[in-house]
């Protein structure tokens, strides 16, 4: 009984003596090493589920601590440019200091959501001149061996020379294209440097703990492995040993300060568009309607798919080696070029969708007609980079190299990971018959395509409507490439023809073809976009430049799927050489896109858009019908 009462008395002696120490926040020190703390979460495991994160403490100076995470996190490029042809050529955006980057945006906006999202621990966040929140460590911290615990020297020739330097990453990081040297299973991470004044190039740390130089990039071969600056003054340890296997926990106790996201407010905006021309029609957005200027920051409601007209992205082969083709333009400006001066809308959408009109391939042969249309297989980056995720693929252009150079379409779409849809030939044992389905929060849209539909052709459109019905689409979507080029009024037939369609089951028609814009009707609450134009097209005629970007939302009420808003962003396509549609600003313009979507007389049954639409380019919906 003495023996055990005297062992807990000298027990709790060493408690009291080593429970100090062990809630020591310091900074490396050698001989000792870093004490590890945990903070946030993170996608840790290959699927993206979340974990806490691992930190090691590099300084402790004046209440306030650097910390830096244990593994490659994440992986990012530096200015997020992925298309090799600007790479090549060096058009690429180029910057003076970090924080004009896009890492620098994102990091303080998205990235630091994700790792601490409402956690009062945040308002404990120091900014860092010129770095912000969440950073990268400078080069200079890399190589100072007595701070920090790193090892000296920018190279080294043995894989292991600077193993202070090296890291590992996570399966998440992994996942998404980190680069991992299968030496020693390490990863290569960022640092903040800029080689020279108007240069491209970041510190990079290799895998082997090199600092080199990386420019930009097409392949992922560089992760995050991030820093921040906590003020001590405002958390306590709560818990945990210092080590790495049993981190310190922290607890937030001062006063809430400035939200740290408020960075993100300032930096959102930053991103410059790759290759945009600054003479590119403009205005300040304060002086635009509701919905011109930038793409608007707001609260997302519902899901909001974008749809968008004609885009040949190649030219008649007659063309192609023009000085004046698109074939030029891309190889001048690279893939990012055709979407540039929109593609902010695009990318805030939930799916953006194009009518492909060219055929992707290499081939020679073609059909005997004036104008075949196509594009060399690597333009299919241009949809990547424009953030069109799927594209109806059925036009009176898709056979124009006979049906393998439609099969080398398809390839090179899915390759590209760019969904489609369309039926051609599907009556013929050898015709394509794809629909096309797609799960979006919550809501499962289904997607038919024909072109030059026939009278025999509703009851197979309708036949695949209930065929996406049987599969439990709640919004079913027909696009119908038809009606008579350059004209902008529908004909009486494809009135009737969109009547019985809706009839059928759809949603909506998405029409394309006359390569200008036509009105927007409404049937039975359900709106038929009878055209929405050329967007970016080679081989372009001399025809109406008006276009749009249109967008519909859809939410769930009470169960059930309802259109809420359609949305009209008035665009104007330009031809050769430029090729980028681009939204108009100046009011009497986009009032004049929104006229041409609004027929002077009224079909039977068929309604036209509220007057507000004349102004606001914006219509809206209530229990399946539009408003006033």
């Amino acid at each position: 009984m003495k023996r055990k009462l005297i062992a807990g008395i000298l027990w709790v002696l060493c408690l009291a003596v080593l429970l100090p120490a062990q809630a020591e926040m310091r900074g490396y020190a050698r001989g000792q090493g870093y004490v590890y703390v945990q903070l946030g979460s993170y996608p840790y495991e290959k699927d993206g589920t979340e974990k806490p994160v691992l930190w090691r403490v590099l300084t402790v100076e004046n209440d306030q601590a650097l910390l830096l995470t244990e593994y490659i996190i994440d992986t990012k490029q530096i200015i997020f440019e992925t298309d090799p042809k600007v790479i090549e050529n060096h058009s690429f955006r180029r910057i003076e200091t970090y924080a004009e980057s896009d890492l620098y945006a994102w990091l303080n906006s998205e990235g630091l959501d994700t790792l601490l999202g409402d956690e009062e621990i945040r308002a404990a966040l120091m900014e860092e001149p010129e770095l912000g929140l969440l950073f990268p460590l400078r080069q200079e911290q890399y190589l100072d061996e007595d701070t920090y615990g790193f090892s000296k020297g920018q190279w080294g020739e043995a894989l292991n020379a600077y193993p202070k330097r090296q890291a590992v990453s996570t399966p998440y990081a992994q996942a998404n294209g980190l680069y991992v040297e299968r030496a020693n299973g390490k990863s290569p991470y960022w640092c903040v440097a800029i080689k020279g004044a108007k240069d491209y190039k970041f510190g990079l740390v290799g895998y082997n703990g090199h600092i080199s130089w990386g420019a930009y990039t097409n392949k992922k071969v560089a992760g995050l492995r991030l820093g921040l600056k906590l003020n001590l003054a405002q958390i306590d340890i709560d818990g945990g040993l210092g080590t790495q296997e049993q981190p310190y926990t922290l607890r937030y106790t001062g006063k809430a300060a400035e939200p740290a996201a408020a960075l993100a407010e300032t930096v959102l905006d930053q991103t410059a568009v790759p290759g945009a021309a600054e003479e590119s029609p403009a205005a300040p957005a304060e002086a635009l309607p509701e919905s011109a200027g930038e793409a608007p920051a707001v609260e997302k409601t519902g899901v909001t798919l974008s749809f968008v007209g004609d885009c040949s992205i190649g030219d008649s082969i007659q063309y192609k080696g023009s000085e004046t083709s698109y074939h030029k333009c891309i190889d001048t400006n690279g893939y990012a070029w055709p979407f540039s001066l929109v593609r902010e809308y695009l990318e805030q959408d939930d799916l953006t969708l194009a009518n492909l009109e060219v055929v992707f391939t290499k081939r020679a042969k073609h059909t005997d007609k004036l104008y075949n249309l196509v594009g060399d297989p690597d333009h299919v980056q241009a949809l990547i980079e424009g953030s069109v995720e799927m594209v109806n693929t059925v036009n009176n252009h898709c056979m124009d190299f006979l049906d393998s150079g439609y099969v080398d379409t398809l390839n090179t779409l899915d390759e590209a990971g760019i969904l489609h849809f369309g039926s051609v030939y599907p009556t013929n044992p050898e015709g394509h018959d794809d629909l096309g389905m797609v799960d979006i929060d919550g809501i499962r849209f289904g997607f038919v395509g024909f072109s030059y539909p026939q009278d025999s052709d509703q009851k197979r459109i309708a036949n695949r409507i209930q065929k996406l019905r049987d599969q439990d689409c709640d919004v079913v979507i027909v696009s119908l490439h038809w009606g008579r080029e350059t004209f902008m009024t529908p004909e009486p037939w494809q009135v009737t023809y969109a009547k019985q369609i809706i009839s059928a089951g759809a949603d909506m028609i998405w029409g394309h073809h006359p390569h200008v814009i036509q009105p927007i009707q409404m049937y039975q609450g359900k709106p038929i976009l009878f055209s929405t134009g050329n967007f970016t097209f080679g081989t372009m005629s001399r025809v109406d430049p008006s276009t749009g970007i249109f967008q519909l939302t859809y939410e769930r009420v009470n169960g059930a799927v309802e259109l809420k808003e359609l949305r009209v962003i008035p665009c104007q396509t330009q031809g050769s050489p430029d090729f980028r549609p681009y939204e108009l600003t100046d009011p009497a313009e986009r009032q004049a896109v929104f006229a041409k979507l609004t027929l002077k007389k009224e079909y039977n049954n068929l309604s036209n858009p509220p007057a507000s639409f004349l102004e606001s380019g914006i219509i809206r919906f209530e229990n399946g019908q539009m408003l006033p």
